[in-house]
Parts: structure tokens; C-alpha cells; sequence
């Protein structure tokens, strides 16, 4: 068995599948808005991306029977309970819908992570896989800050974020809490969204923190895998 497929069997990963992943990622985060509003076939229907998503992550991990069985059942778990908030909104649906999105995206996210730190050359597979991550860990912020809001709003009465556009006795509307995951995961901060509770204050921080050391580990790794390749051309 050569290099290359000691590290295709440790990591998992399908190749050739990842640019599905980001596309749909990237899809995601940047045209939510659409979703906004009181129609219930909106949400429904971007919540169809979020299924893209699913699949698109089970085919890219489909490799190992524990990760593909595990996230099927996220999957199935996300998709009732987002089904049933759509239809009939209520604390407990949503909090499960963030928190089994949000542990999908982790995982899916880690094997990733995995695989780019396993890897001996740079190739387009690893720079999407970069990708994927970074917006990954922005989403998985997004189901945390929502799961403190939700459980925050449920035992205090009060938000966990202060926004310059929601009322006190206002719901959080969870596309303002994806909009903040981003801002704190590049260190934008414009302050018009900010984390008022002690738990938001904390991963806010932590968020902050993972966006700049995973940029600064991964660039330093991609550029010295790059530098070795070159080397070895050299030779």
C-alpha cells in the first residue's frame, strides 16, 4: 500500500467531492436572508439547502461506516426538528434544531480538519477543505450562540445578545445570530450585534480566538507543505 492510500484510508475522505461541500456552504451563509420573513415555504424551502448540506457532508465522509451512520442520524434529527419549528415555533424544536446542526457541522468539520493535517501535498481537494472549515466553524458558532440565546431568553427572560434591531421583548431571529458568527469569526466586530450574557461573552471570545489561530496554523502549514513539495522538485 503506497503513502497516498495509507493517508486516503486514515482520513476517510472521498476526493473529488469536496467542492460540493463548499459551494453549498458557501451558499448557505451568504444568501440567508431569503428566509427571513413569515412565509412558511421560504423557510422550508432554504432549509432544502441545509438537506444539500447533509448530503453533500455524508458523501465527502462516506468512507467510515461510524461517521456516515452518524451523521445520517443528525441529519434525520435536524430534519424533524427544523420541520416541526417551521410549522410550529417553539424553544425546545429550535434548540434541538441548533444543536443537531451544529454537532453535524463539527463533526464534519473535524474530519476535514483532519484530513488537511494528514496530508503530505497541496492539492484543490485541501485548499476546499480549508475552506469548508472556515465556514464550518463559523455555522457551528452560529447553533451555539443560538442554543445561549434560546436557553437564556427560557430561564432569565432576558436576550443574550443585544441588537440594534430586535426589541428587549423581541425574539432573536437566528439569521441576525449568523450574521454575528461571521463578523466575530474574522474579528470585524461593528458592534451593532453584541454578546450581553456571560456564556455569549465566553464563546464569542473562543470563536474569535479559533478564526485567528485556525487561519494562522493552516496558512503556516499549507506554506510549508508547499516549501517541501518545492524541495523535493529541487532535488
Amino acid at each position: 500500500m503506497t503513502d497516498n492510500m495509507r493517508t486516503k484510508s486514515k482520513t476517510n475522505i472521498m476526493e473529488g467531492r469536496m467542492i460540493y461541500l463548499v459551494v453549498i456552504v458557501f451558499i448557505i451563509q451568504t444568501t440567508y436572508p431569503i428566509s427571513f420573513g413569515e412565509s412558511l415555504w421560504r423557510l422550508i424551502g432554504f432549509q432544502t439547502l441545509y438537506l444539500l448540506m447533509i448530503i453533500a457532508g455524508i458523501a465527502v465522509v462516506q468512507r467510515s461506516p461510524r461517521n456516515f451512520i452518524i451523521l445520517i442520524v443528525l441529519g434525520i434529527v435536524w430534519m424533524i426538528s427544523g420541520i416541526a419549528f417551521a410549522i410550529a415555533p417553539s424553544t425546545p424544536t429550535l434548540v434541538m434544531a441548533y444543536v443537531s446542526i451544529g454537532v453535524y457541522q463539527a463533526m464534519v468539520a473535524w474530519v476535514l480538519a483532519m484530513y488537511i493535517f494528514s496530508r503530505r501535498i497541496v492539492n484543490r481537494d485541501v485548499i476546499y477543505a480549508v475552506i469548508a472549515v472556515y465556514l464550518l466553524i463559523g455555522a457551528v458558532f452560529v447553533g451555539i450562540f443560538g442554543v445561549i440565546e434560546e436557553l437564556t431568553v427560557f430561564y432569565t427572560g432576558q436576550h443574550a445578545f443585544a441588537d440594534n434591531l430586535v426589541g428587549a421583548d423581541e425574539t432573536l431571529p437566528w439569521q441576525h445570530l449568523v450574521y454575528y458568527s461571521y463578523a466575530t469569526l474574522t474579528t470585524l466586530g461593528y458592534g451593532d450585534i453584541t454578546p450581553v450574557s456571560l456564556w455569549a461573552r465566553s464563546f464569542a471570545a473562543l470563536e474569535a480566538i479559533t478564526g485567528v489561530l485556525f487561519t494562522t496554523v493552516v496558512i503556516a502549514r499549507l506554506v510549508g507543505l508547499y516549501a517541501a513539495g518545492a524541495d523535493d522538485t529541487t532535488d
